[in-house]
């Protein structure tokens, strides 16, 4: 949102015509998501009714293709198939997400930071990987079965109710965290009314807390919902084992056959992106049909007595982590050490040489994770700086395309990560590119782009809400000194909100390792990259090397995003200290 205060020039003495710097660096913003983002999704959505459009000679307005989606039963079981399971996860996943952040926040007893724990790290963990731990849990030569001796686990899992639970389990972090973020803050005036009426605990939390949470409620669910109608790890990592066709997964099949599906591509991703439009359009509904600001001068940090049974909430928050963490993962690492997936946990079925495998020279994995940390950095330089840019326009300037400039935001944010990619094939695959010599298909640099275009959104968010604490007046004093626009950037704006730049940094570097949908559709034959040598591994029946990989990968980005976040955090406190230690006379506007 963009602040009431400006450091621009007062509108009395600024000529309506004038062109500022804010404005020049707002229209090239404007540009590049236009590239980045804008283009690419317009032009998978026109596959819909003119396909093959720019690719292909043969192409024509065909609008009877948006009804076929009825006639074709793989179309319509894809779109059946997403409906259940988002819906079914936005119910259960935010209901799971609503009901652990009420008890957190209501109450103290021992354990209760495992539930934080547990929400933090399943938002940062890739969902294929999770996905890819249940599968090799469940199946009938799984974990549960060899391991457990727990054979009907497989039937559950692998069932459309089966599945709602598992994306519940994954996603419930969405619906946990915005519930939590409204339960910081607490008006007792409401609580105390009702208990001089005899209302009791649960009636208070029944009658008024639930009703005034509703917003953090809805939020938290549709956020589930979009997620997973848009998540493509979790048909990925069902592909070798269960037939369960998707949207996302329908859209990847449909550039990967031969000859490619335009009609397709173009018609499933049109209604997924209908599905989400309609989705955000009843959520904002919701939350302009009532008032919802019930706080007042009396509000304070949300009191939380000691529970009257706080062994019991400390057994909920331990099951929560290992139901949600410790099984998935804990299949994953299991596997990842064992000879076989059928000898179970046994000394003989225990070896090394898998990761030994990964180490050894002329590796296709170690060359792919290298290859997908090295574009997992670029792509988090890019879109910090990026963002850095953007989060600045839209808080501090005039610009008259912010709400342009914003949307396009929102709209790579809701849009899966599939769709762009599909998008960019259609982008960049365009014969006239290859005659200007930037015909980007098939090159790396294609990985890069598509990653920023993913992560801007998020990196933007967590920079917008360190800028909004910064006021105007800085910048506006600055610029009266005849500081230009890069100077006030650099030297005053960048030094005060440089540990949010630095936590986007190395969130967009951790999440960019393990991009599963860019890097399948986007990367180039001969280039390794380690989500799709993962998957290619699993698929193949290879499940102790591919989740060797992705366990030694996932340790090698912690070791890396905290020496980062360490090193990062040093050189911040030096240069704080270094310009405290100057004389003001000695600073240069």
């Amino acid at each position: 949102m963009a602040t009431t205060t400006r450091y621009a020039t007062p509108a009395r003495s600024r000529p309506l015509h004038a062109v500022t710097a804010g404005d020049v660096l707002g229209w090239a913003l404007v540009g590049v998501l236009a590239v980045l983002i804008g283009l690419p999704l317009v032009l998978v959505l026109l596959q819909s009714v003119f396909p093959g459009v720019g690719l292909s000679a043969t192409w024509g307005f065909q609008p009877e293709l948006l009804g076929e989606i009825f006639d074709r039963p793989l179309w319509q079981r894809s779109l059946v198939n997403s409906l259940e399971l988002a819906f079914g996860s936005m119910l259960l996943g935010g209901g799971l997400g609503f009901v652990l952040a009420v008890l957190r926040h209501s109450v103290a007893f021992p354990g209760a930071r495992l539930l934080d724990l547990s929400a933090w790290t399943l938002l940062v963990t890739p969902s294929f990987i999770l996905a890819q731990g249940w599968v090799l849990f469940g199946s009938p030569s799984g974990i549960a079965a060899n391991t457990f001796g727990m054979a009907w686990v497989g039937d559950v899992v692998f069932s459309p109710v089966g599945l709602i639970v598992i994306m519940s389990l994954i996603q419930y972090p969405l619906a946990y965290l915005a519930v939590s973020a409204a339960l910081h803050w607490d008006d007792p005036v409401y609580r105390q009314a009702a208990a001089l009426s005899g209302a009791r605990g649960w009636t208070v939390l029944r009658t008024i807390r639930m009703p005034l949470l509703l917003p953090a409620a809805a939020s938290g669910a549709v956020l589930v919902f979009v997620d997973v109608i848009g998540d493509f790890g979790l048909p990925a990592a069902l592909s070798a084992s269960y037939s369960f066709p998707t949207l996302p997964y329908s859209i990847y099949a449909s550039v990967r056959q031969s000859p490619v599906s335009f009609e397709l591509g173009g018609v499933l991703s049109f209604y997924l992106v209908v599905i989400l439009a309609v989705a955000v359009f009843f959520y904002l509904r919701l939350l302009r049909r009532n008032k919802y600001d019930f706080l007042t001068a009396q509000a304070t940090l949300a009191p939380r007595p000691r529970a009257k049974q706080p062994w019991l909430w400390a057994a909920v928050s331990l099951a929560t982590v290992l139901f949600t963490i410790g099984l998935p993962l804990g299949a994953s690492l299991q596997v990842s050490v064992s000879k076989s997936l059928s000898g179970g946990l046994t000394g003989t079925n225990l070896t090394l040489e898998h990761y030994a495998a990964i180490l050894a020279s002329g590796s296709a994995m170690l060359e792919g994770a290298a290859n997908s940390l090295v574009i997992a950095l670029v792509v988090a330089l890019m879109t910090t700086a990026l963002g850095f840019l953007i989060a600045f326009v839209l808080t501090f300037t005039r610009f008259r395309a912010r709400a342009l400039l914003d949307a396009t935001g929102v709209v790579a944010l809701a849009v899966p990560g599939i769709v762009l990619a599909v998008g960019y094939i259609f982008v960049w695959n365009q014969p006239v590119l290859a005659q200007w010599g930037v015909a980007l298909y098939g090159k790396p640099a294609l990985l890069v782009l598509a990653g920023v275009a993913t992560a801007l959104p998020v990196a933007v968010r967590l920079q917008m809400g360190a800028l909004a604490q910064v006021p105007a007046a800085f910048l506006h004093s600055a610029a009266l000194s005849g500081a230009g626009l890069a100077v006030r950037l650099r030297t005053i704006l960048l030094p005060i909100v440089a540990p949010a730049v630095l936590s986007a940094l190395i969130a967009v570097f951790a999440s960019g390792v393990f991009d599963l949908a860019a890097t399948t559709m986007l990367a180039p034959p001969s280039f390794a990259t380690l989500p799709v040598e993962i998957l290619l591994e699993y698929e193949r029946g290879d499940y102790g090397y591919a989740t060797a990989g992705a366990m030694l990968t996932a340790v090698v980005v912690i070791v890396i995003a905290s020496i980062g976040t360490v090193v990062g955090r040093h050189l911040i406190r030096r240069s704080y200290e270094q310009r405290a230690s100057v004389p003001p006379s000695e600073v240069s506007p």
